[in-house]
């Protein structure tokens, strides 16, 4: 499906997986006019665990789309959502009770997906490389597939990086009393259900006690949710509406926090972005560190604090900041 808004074009891709029955849903925003963005000019965003691309990274209130910003100065833009996710496909086991089950879309099985994605657009806008732009826990696969593809990636943007995180107290949260170093089956089944309840709390303990009106609009946070909902009409006729999320990507938050990395960060060869929000629990300094430390071989790194913001910027008022700062480092 095409639209024009404007002087942007929105279209809206269903492309195949690497593994078959299962399809991608891909948001693309370009320039209206006549234009050929080249490998400089073409970005690929992979959103974090629980919330589809084009909520991400195209958020639909006036003057908040990060797509829509990095289009009006001249970018192809693709946000792409996981298996599972959004308007992609779900899994067969994400069509059945979740119980007994081990958690779905796991990161070698979402980066697949990252590099469909890559592989659709190289093809289709006829570039030989994009950059790529990963939130959360998209930073892993992002920086995964660029570590296994240096030939394609040209630039890697990682907002809120993840990386390693050793946390005994945390993962003692996951981990399956009868069997240590194990996930708790009964905590991480196939899949769960998220409701609006628990993503604003999500959101909202992030931001210190007294200052809400300094990070996010009203209007903002009455969309983050209608967003994430749009794709799951079972999730709609709850009597608690919730979304269905997978928890493949939770599962290896779990190997994070025992110190067992996903990927091999001195195998990414581009120059690569940190950005890290003030008030982020997600992302830690200490794992920014330690990962911007391991990226020895990128050149030209670079590693951004946000000040005023949280693991959820691109939703609140230093919003601009953020998109500038990354914007900066794509066109230098």
């Amino acid at each position: 499906m095409r639209k024009k808004t404007g002087s942007i074009l929105a279209e809206d891709h269903m492309i195949p997986a690497l593994d078959e029955g299962i399809s991608l849903h891909l948001r693309e925003k370009r320039p209206g006019r006549l234009h050929r963005a080249g490998a400089a000019g073409t970005l690929l965003c992979v959103h974090g665990q629980s919330i589809p691309g084009a909520a991400a990274f195209d958020f639909p209130v006036p003057g908040y789309s990060w797509m829509d910003y990095m289009a009006a100065r001249g970018f192809d833009v693709f946000a792409l959502s996981l298996r599972g996710y959004g308007a992609s496909t779900r899994p067969r086991e994400m069509t059945v009770s979740p119980r007994g089950r081990p958690p779905a879309v796991r990161a070698a099985e979402a980066v697949r997906d990252v590099e469909a994605a890559a592989r659709f657009i190289c093809e289709r806008r006829e570039v030989d490389g994009l950059n790529l732009l990963g939130w959360a826990q998209g930073t892993m696969l992002t920086a995964a597939y660029a570590a296994a593809n240096p030939a394609r990636a040209r630039k890697l943007v990682l907002v809120s990086p993840l990386y390693l995180c050793e946390d005994p107290e945390n993962f003692a949260l996951f981990e399956d009393p009868a069997r240590p170093g194990k996930l708790n089956p009964k905590l991480f089944c196939a899949w769960r259900w998220v409701t609006e309840k628990g993503q604003q709390r999500n959101w909202s303990r992030l931001i210190p006690k007294g200052r809400e009106k300094e990070f996010r609009e009203a209007r903002a946070v009455r969309a983050y949710w209608r967003e994430q909902i749009r794709h799951d009409a079972e999730g709609r006729r709850r009597r608690y509406p919730a979304v269905r999320v997978p928890n493949g990507l939770m599962a290896d938050h779990y190997d994070r926090t025992r110190g067992k990395a996903f990927l091999d960060a001195v195998k990414v060869r581009c120059p690569a972005l940190l950005v890290r929000a003030e008030y982020d629990l997600v992302s830690k300094d200490a794992e920014a560190q330690e990962l911007f430390g391991a990226l020895g071989s990128s050149p030209g790194k670079r590693y951004v604090v946000l000040g005023g913001a949280t693991h959820f910027a691109q939703y609140e008022k230093r919003r601009g900041d953020l998109f500038g700062e990354v914007q900066g480092f794509l066109e230098s």
